[in-house]
């Protein structure tokens, strides 16, 4: 019985070791950086009007060109495991606040379809 329960704790340790690993890949940083890009364009498209908005929007693409250019660098590899946690944490958190964003962005006209 304790064989089997050290090679279950085991493989969840592994388990659990590599989908870390996968969430904190370079690439996904660079997949994240583009989809931010792309909803940032629709953002600021949709509240063009909005000179704040299209400023934060700026802002949004010029973070995203630089963690790009980071990402891409073998110096990000060597960023702790948590700090780059983090960071997928708060892309996913801007991610999230530009759609809540898009939703109340008022409709492009008052006629009703």
């Amino acid at each position: 019985m304790g064989l089997l329960t050290r090679l279950r704790e085991r493989w969840r340790q592994w388990s659990e070791a590599r989908r870390l690993a996968r969430d904190i890949d370079p690439a996904v940083f660079l997949a994240m950086a583009g989809e931010l890009r792309e909803i940032a364009l629709a953002a600021s498209k949709l509240w063009q009007d909005d000179p704040s908005f299209s400023a934060r929007a700026r802002r949004i693409l010029e973070e995203m060109d630089q963690l790009e250019r980071i990402a891409q660098r073998p110096e990000f590899r060597r960023l702790s495991p948590q700090k780059r946690l983090e960071l997928r944490r708060s892309l996913i958190l801007s991610r999230d606040q530009l759609l809540e964003t898009m939703q109340a962005s008022p409709p492009p006209t008052t006629t009703i379809q």
